[in-house]
């Protein structure tokens, strides 16, 4: 972006200067509800070229900006009241800490009383936010809110993405403003150091079988990053939220999501590698299949621009951005014959096979309740209606879980789900922040019907926005991940089973188009020349029991009945006597 002026004027409140601020930076939309105590601000943000979407509660504008900043690499910015807006905000905050989506939260300060306890909305924000932010900028005087606003917006992309607050007295949001701030490109990251470019190049050159481990801070280098696994010929891996970095449909990625694959497959690869190049992992649970993931350090070098791994210490970190690094190493290496030692093809292959073999979740998955087709099938029948470049974004819960395994990915941020928080209501309002991101790709939000109970009135929000957004509510009437859950352990569930809405009639009241998938398939549903009128579709896949979980159920039941009757040893003997 070009350098933006946002300079010294009298006439101009603190409001206006901050949203002024912002849109110089590159924003143009702000999540949040306006209240009384933002009254000003929300008055700035009306003349300021910023659109606004006023989604149900603010829970959801902190999972629309999370949506969007996944969708798009920039940051999200909410903006609340500092009371229950405030707490109502904090669960898409720590999904953004635990996932390193940027946002930033814009919130007047608490009120305080000196004389009195227990005033309007009298909270401690910094004590309860600040575990699950990187920083709390304060503003005190209405002179400083820019030069605020630039570092907090840029606080949000620099080295580990992640949510920032912008806290500022309340008073200062009427007050007028006589700062001026150059709010211009941000800068670029530095240059590695050359010592670090030549080791890992060095390191490469005499390593036949180079792995490659792709993090969330591989994603805006997507290109080269495919072309450091084409260059040394190496096997892939990519954490959850680096799917699609490289096409998963290459014979290359072998292990495209650690927390749902198998997890022998991939520490063999790792076993066969004589080098692991880790390149923007932060190595948390999912990433790493719940720390079940081995990796030597004698094997392991790492790239990451917020630091080394407390959890897997490397031979050799560069505490660097991806992309600059990339640009350095790149031209040092040498590219490999096509017949060069190293991976084989038919190998990478039988371990690519096996870590897409789930038959023990085949057994157990829920059924189309007209057909019988299994949901797996049905994810996969997505996939193939769907452009190569759509966005899926996905909710908590048993149908995460099935898109994970089943529906390959085919391009950067092109699977967007609660990765390390794993927050229910998530998807739907996360999906209208990614369309409203990146509108000329097209999204579709995966949801269970628990799920919609939560949020689903946020269709609301995506029919008044005209928002062109498909829904697909996976309804099974139960928080089924859960449920199974219970039944595998119990023989019985509890508090799982749901009375699911007419989503026909949910539909109709908040104004979106509604179909239901039946012996056509989904494919014919999201079609998108069967639909007319609104911008929104919701579309329910009702589904049903598998026979499968009637043996879990039964088994279950043995289990509750063993840890009744058999003391803990004899529990562990027979588990024995059953494993030979």
């Amino acid at each position: 972006m070009c350098a933006a002026c946002v300079g010294a004027d009298m006439t101009r409140t603190a409001s206006e200067q901050l949203w002024a601020t912002l849109r110089a930076l590159g924003a143009d939309c702000v999540f949040g509800l306006p209240g009384s105590q933002t009254i000003d601000a929300f008055q700035a943000l009306k003349r300021s070229g910023l659109r606004t979407i006023v989604p149900t509660h603010e829970m959801a504008a902190a999972f629309m900006a999370n949506g969007y900043a996944r969708a798009s690499g920039r940051t999200g910015i909410v903006a609340t009241i500092p009371g229950p807006g405030f707490t109502y905000a904090l669960t898409g905050l720590a999904e953004a800490w635990l996932d390193s989506a940027p946002l930033l939260h814009v919130v007047p300060d608490a009120r305080t009383l000196p004389d009195y306890d227990f005033a309007l909305q009298a909270i401690d924000q910094r004590a309860i936010a600040a575990p699950i932010v990187k920083r709390i900028v304060h503003v005190t005087e209405a002179d400083a809110i820019g030069a605020a606003a630039v570092e907090a917006y840029r606080l949000a992309t620099a080295g580990e993405p992640g949510p920032v607050i912008l806290k500022i007295t309340e008073a200062v949001f009427a007050a007028r403003s006589a700062g001026a701030v150059e709010a211009g490109s941000t800068a670029a990251p530095a240059d590695p150091p050359a010592s670090e470019v030549t080791e890992i190049a060095a390191l490469i050159a005499d390593a036949p079988r180079v792995l490659l481990y792709l993090g969330a801070g591989a994603v805006n280098s997507a290109a080269s990053a495919r072309e450091l696994a084409d260059a040394t010929h190496a096997a892939v891996v990519t954490t959850t939220t680096a799917r699609g970095v490289v096409d998963e449909n290459h014979p290359r990625v072998v292990v495209r999501d650690p927390g749902v694959q198998d997890t022998a497959v991939l520490n063999a690869l790792v076993e066969n590698a004589d080098l692991v190049i880790a390149i923007g992992c932060k190595f948390s649970h999912n990433g790493t299949a719940g720390f079940e993931l081995r990796l030597p350090e004698l094997k392991l070098v790492t790239i990451n621009a917020s630091g080394p791994s407390n959890n897997y210490p490397a031979r050799l970190h560069a505490t660097a951005d991806a992309g600059r690094f990339l640009a350095a190493l790149l031209p040092r290496l040498a590219r490999r014959a096509a017949d060069a030692a190293g991976w084989d093809a038919n190998e990478l292959a039988a371990w690519r096979e096996a870590a897409l073999r789930f038959e023990h979740d085949a057994r157990i998955e829920p059924r189309h309740e007209g057909t019988g087709t299994p949901a797996s099938s049905i994810v996969r029948e997505l996939r193939a209606a769907l452009p190569a470049d759509a966005i899926v974004v996905t909710d908590s819960g048993l149908h995460q879980m099935s898109v994970r395994r089943h529906f390959t990915v085919r391009n950067p941020r092109g699977l967007i789900v609660p990765t390390n928080f794993q927050s229910m209501g998530f998807a739907l309002p996360a999906a209208i922040g990614a369309a409203l991101a990146v509108p000329d790709r097209r999204v579709v939000a995966v949801v269970g019907d628990g799920g919609m109970l939560i949020s689903g009135l946020e269709l609301i929000t995506a029919v008044r926005e005209q928002i062109p957004l498909t829904v697909v509510v996976f309804n099974d009437g139960a928080y089924g991940l859960i449920r199974i859950a219970q039944l595998s352990g119990h023989g019985e569930s509890h508090g799982t089973e749901l009375l699911s809405p007419d989503f026909e009639a949910l539909a109709a009241a908040t104004g979106a188009d509604y179909r239901l998938v039946g012996a056509e398939g989904l494919a014919a549903a999201i079609a998108e020349d069967r639909w007319d009128g609104s911008s929104v579709r919701l579309v329910e896949v009702p589904l049903t029991d598998s026979p499968g979980l009637k043996r879990v159920r039964a088994r279950g039941k043995l289990r509750a009945t063993a840890r009744r009757v058999i003391s803990p040893k004899g529990r562990a003997r027979l588990a024995r006597k059953f494993r030979r």
